[in-house]
């Protein structure tokens, strides 16, 4: 057997120092020189045995054993004492017990000892057999022992059929038995950068100062009641540092985070009020690895069918548990039958050909607003599992059309949880108080908020719900008698109980572009890519007179063209209809109105409400009459021509290049000549990929939609309990609502209520003026 271990952090240098007596192994570190700079290095080094998760508390007392008994001298090990203030909680006693030697002290007893303001109820668990090592020296002593230590970096990945996994380095190309990633804070962008899930790893920025101190030090210590922690240095000094709170750095980071050690200081001074700190001394930056549940163990790579793992991270730094979770995960690798998976939560093969498909309770396919805000209800009212897998390789919104400028059409209560969940974390509001941007944010004063900042707050709900399997194309869904199976490459990837759509949509290529130059006309998500190989000199013609046909226009304006002829099929180019009356359509009351209608009705009445959504922002239109106008001043004619009631029908290229346009309009036909073209002509659904046996027992409307039910739930035959939910493609069963954002949390509560038989959200809406 051969293994690779990528990362030679004090997890990974450890992991393979232990497998190395039994196989072959390789050691991947990091480019050159990067060792001074990453989380081993920069580490405190604190070890003690008393944790608050018991996994946790196991793995350190054992490491902590480990550690005197054979490692004292190698990792310099220095004696400090440690006191572990915290809320008591039920079981504490217990969980203390388990710690040799340690005890619990009462609020007396710590303001004896110095400490002061801390919240009624705090105890303190107080352990002598505790201190720190020098965690760097105890990874350069074991990382001399191994007998194969590559540099790297690892450029890609490469899976194949057997199971077995190829490492691709500079110059060089390995296949291995089994490889795992123990790269710390590089991990998920390293899996993410392979196409692989990088769930549930999430990074943060860690940040220590050292002061010269006049007063007795105390021992070392944590305060859960403040994030503030810290330890004597082996010369007198103190190391403190305070929880940042700042997720999703880059690794490697050293960006010093103002004000941080300034608040640590503040904290010190009400918490051990004796102490007398100078100017720090040496403040440390860096990011390290977190995950949910906060335990350093072997996980299995989700959507992975072969032998690739991870081992990094857990609470952070892993120098407390490294000894005792490696020495758990080598003999997990080593074993003949079976490996510990914190993706599956319970034993799963690796040495026996193939893989136990993960199970989970629900799996969405999509990671759009409407499943994150399916998943971030969940995720509060249940600890049954759920996943969702994306194509798409990271986190985004309509990315391709994020250009500076544009704003949304809803407004920003309207968000993930809001409207059945106000006190959710994942709210839109916590999202700027936590990122720091509420005041710069409220007093830009937009009337509409910003996509790029409604993408940037998706981006951050992604991360911390943690359930997101992005670089996943789901090629197919199947029925089997376990739930239903999704298959990824062709391979069983996942089986659950229900399954939730939420798929999406894709922009509509009118056959009218297909034979006319790739370069010259594409479609509007194109744009971005296209715009620096565009002549701003030659007249360029929008098709669609939407939304996005309007932004579109705009940034052709913005990007210096002077000919624009923006084409739309109806008679005016429509703007949304804002008002009160209008708004009613998008209340949960209106919803439950049409499904006691007829579906013709139900059709007839969503037709007639279309211009209160599917149309264009008023002060978009604003805008670009304003801009128009200045062009006009500039130029001495109007750089954009509005070309309304015209149905792009065909197209030709001529012989000099130009595209002619033909159009049908109200009067007589039309031809307009342009040299390039962006059409922005709608959206289409995107369709689920069931299997043919699956399909066949889905019941489908006249036009060829999924019949959906009013729980959002889809008519199939031979369910037996499982159930298909889908959002986004119910528009004449649902009104408009289906597809847009008002009413996404509404959406999520009614499935959630649906998926488990009992109302876990209520959503009332009753205080109505307009009766239907």
């Amino acid at each position: 057997m051969r293994i690779c271990v990528i990362g030679a952090g004090i997890a990974g240098a450890l992991l393979a120092w232990r497998l190395s007596e039994h196989v072959e192994v390789d050691l991947v570190k990091g480019l050159p020189g990067t060792d001074a700079t990453d989380a081993t290095a920069a580490s405190g080094g604190g070890v003690r045995g008393f944790e608050t998760h018991p996994v946790q508390r196991r793995l350190a007392i054992d490491s902590l054993s480990e550690l005197f008994e054979s490692f004292r001298d190698e990792a310099g090990y220095t004696e400090t004492g440690c006191t572990y203030l915290l809320p008591s909680y039920a079981g504490i006693e217990a969980a203390v017990a388990e710690v040799e030697g340690a005890q619990i002290l009462d609020g007396a007893e710590l303001r004896r000892q110095g400490w002061h303001g801390l919240p009624d109820g705090t105890v303190g668990v107080y352990e002598q057999r505790a201190g720190f090592i020098n965690p760097d020296q105890l990874r350069k002593a074991v990382i001399r022992q191994l007998p194969s230590v590559l540099d790297g970096p690892v450029l890609r990945l490469v899976p194949h059929p057997d199971g077995s996994v190829s490492c691709h380095l500079p110059g060089a190309s390995h296949r291995y038995d089994a490889v795992v990633v123990a790269a710390g804070a590089w991990t998920p962008g390293f899996l993410s950068g392979n196409a692989l899930p990088a769930e549930p790893y999430r990074t943060k920025a860690i940040q220590v100062a050292i002061y010269k101190v006049d007063g007795a030090l105390p021992t070392m210590f944590v305060d859960e009641t403040s994030d503030l922690y810290g330890r004597p240095t082996a010369d007198g000094r103190l190391l403190l540092g305070v929880d940042t709170h700042n997720w999703s750095v880059p690794p490697g980071s050293s960006t010093p985070i103002p004000d941080l050690a300034a608040r640590a200081v503040r904290i010190a001074g009400e918490r051990l009020p004796h102490l007398k700190l100078s100017a720090p001394d040496l403040m440390v930056n860096n990011a390290d690895c977190y995950a949910d549940p906060p335990v350093l163990t072997l996980w299995s790579v989700l959507g992975s069918s072969h032998r690739l793992f991870t081992f990094t991270g857990g609470s952070g730094g892993s120098v407390k548990t490294a000894l005792a979770a490696s020495r758990a995960a080598a003999s997990d690798l080593l074993a003949t039958g079976e490996t510990t998976s914190r993706t599956e939560n319970r034993r799963m093969t690796i040495t026996q050909p193939g893989k136990q498909v993960p199970r989970y309770h629900t799996i969405g396919i999509g990671a759009g607003p409407s499943n994150l805000s399916l998943a971030a209800l969940y995720q509060n009212v249940t600890t049954e599992r759920l996943a969702l897998f994306d194509a798409r390789p990271g986190s985004g919104w309509h990315t391709p059309l994020l250009y500076p400028g544009v704003r949304m059409q809803t407004g920003w209560m309207k968000d993930l949880v809001s409207l059945v969940d106000p006190r959710h974390e994942l709210t839109f509001l916590n999202y700027l108080v936590t990122s720091g941007r509420l005041y710069a944010l409220m007093n830009s004063q937009f009337d509409s908020l910003p996509r790029i900042e409604y993408e940037r707050y998706l981006a951050w709900a992604t991360d911390r719900l943690g359930v997101v399997n992005f670089g996943t194309r789901v090629d197919a869904i199947s029925i089997t008698d376990d739930g239903f199976e999704i298959s990824i490459d062709g391979e069983p990837a996942a089986v659950s109980e229900h399954l939730v759509l939420g798929l999406g949509t894709r922009p509509v290529q009118p056959s009218y572009i297909r034979e006319l130059p790739a370069a010259r006309a594409f479609i509007a998500d194109a744009l971005a890519d296209r715009l620096p190989t565009l002549d701003t000199s030659a007249p360029v013609a929008v098709v669609g007179g939407g939304q996005t046909g309007l932004e579109t226009v705009l940034r052709l304006l913005g990007s210096g063209f002077t000919d624009i002829r923006w084409i739309g099929r109806n008679q005016w180019f429509r703007s949304i209809d804002d008002s009160p009356m209008a708004n009613e359509f998008y209340r949960p009351s209106h919803i439950e109105y049409l499904q006691g209608l007829s579906r013709g009705t139900r059709r007839e009445m969503i037709d007639d409400h279309r211009y209160s959504g599917d149309a264009i922002t008023p002060g978009g239109l604003r805008a670009l009459y304003q801009a128009n106008y200045d062009g006009f001043l500039n130029l001495g004619r109007f750089p954009i021509t509005l070309l309304p009631g015209r149905d792009v029908t065909s197209s030709e290229l001529l012989a000099d290049g130009t595209i002619r346009l033909r159009c049908t309009t109200p009067a007589a036909p039309e031809e307009h000549d342009v040299r390039q073209v962006v059409v922005a002509a709608g959206r289409e659904h995107v369709e689920a990929p069931f299997d043919d046996d699956l399909r066949e027992r889905i019941e489908f409307d006249d036009d060829g939609g999924l019949l959906v039910e009013p729980d959002y739930s889809v008519r199939w035959k031979g369910m037996n309990g499982h159930k298909i939910y889908s959002f986004n493609a119910s528009r004449y069963s649902h009104g408009l609502t289906n597809a847009g954002l008002t009413q996404l949390p509404v959406r999520a509560a009614i499935v959630l209520n649906s998926m488990f038989d009992r109302e876990i959200y209520s959503i009332s809406d009753e205080l109505c003026a307009v009766q239907w």
